[in-house]
């Protein structure tokens, strides 16, 4: 692989993305050369800008907020994981082809399960937000067979329209499952306790701004996530720590998973993502 294979990572706001640099760290342990740019692209620029990129070489493409529905319209061929969260986060072309797959419910899984060592099965698990986000985690988090699952949003029909999309993998359970959809009321949120409680809301994106959670909603919780990666706690994580939780993580090690499981499906190499979960990117 001499020739520069060109990656992007594209989204708004972007300014933030640590993309370029964990997708370095992987090529260099292949001595791969690659070019990777960070893009500030909208909706409406999306198609042209996709459309330039492919047409000049571009092998890969990350997409994070408020792209992931969007970007399934540009693909022609869509993996079953992206087609059942109706969301994709990478795109990349093969055999002449644009494929779109969603790679975030597995990196989170991997990031819960073997770096945080969190058991999913027979948990209850509340979900805030109902956007591209949460609906590229959700199919993933029924695979681990959950007891419960809450979908909270502060469009409550939102919440609702993805319960619906979502339905028929959840009647695929052999298991009884408890799935709910509502707003951010408390009356809804404090309707039971939660093992884990996963922040999807693009909240956290914004500095000092607050979703207005009720303290007792963390009382009890083993797990407070934000799927937002921060050098410094959250918002989200201080009111979580505040409210009793157990424990808080953000999204580094899920972002840095689920960037490990792109970039494998770019060049078909699978590194080692030990160094960056140990040490994260300032």
């Amino acid at each position: 692989m001499d020739k520069k294979l060109k990656f992007a990572v594209i989204g708004k706001p972007i300014g933030h993305s640590k993309s370029p640099e964990i997708h370095q760290d992987f090529a260099n342990q292949f001595d791969v050369k690659i070019e990777f740019r960070k893009d500030e692209v909208t909706p409406e620029t999306l198609e042209t800008w996709l459309s330039d990129f492919f047409k000049d070489g571009g092998k890969g493409v990350s997409i994070t907020l408020p792209l992931k529905e969007a970007a399934l319209n540009y693909a022609d061929e869509i993996s079953d994981q992206a087609r059942l969260a109706s969301a994709c986060n990478v795109i990349y072309a093969k055999d002449e082809k644009i494929f779109a797959d969603c790679t975030d419910g597995f990196g989170l899984i991997k990031d819960l399960e073997e770096n945080l060592k969190v058991s999913l099965e027979d948990k209850k698990i509340l979900i805030l937000g109902a956007g591209g986000a949460a609906r590229g985690i959700i199919p993933s988090i029924l695979e681990r067979n959950p007891s419960k699952l809450k979908i909270a949003n502060r469009t409550e029909s939102k919440a609702f329209s993805l319960k619906k999309d979502l339905g028929i993998e959840v009647n695929f359970r052999k298991k009884n499952l408890t799935f709910e959809a509502g707003g951010l009321s408390d009356d809804f949120l404090l309707s039971g306790s939660y093992d884990l409680i996963i922040n999807s809301t693009s909240v956290s994106t914004k500095a000092g701004e607050s979703i207005g959670l009720p303290k007792a909603l963390f009382s009890g919780t083993k797990l407070a996530y934000d799927l937002f990666y921060s050098v410094e706690n959250t918002v989200f994580m201080q009111e979580a720590l505040a409210g009793g939780a157990q424990k808080v993580s953000d999204g580094w090690g899920m972002l840095v998973e689920q960037g490990a499981e792109s970039f494998r499906l770019w060049t078909n190499l699978i590194p080692d993502t030990s160094r960056l979960l140990e040490k994260p990117i300032d």
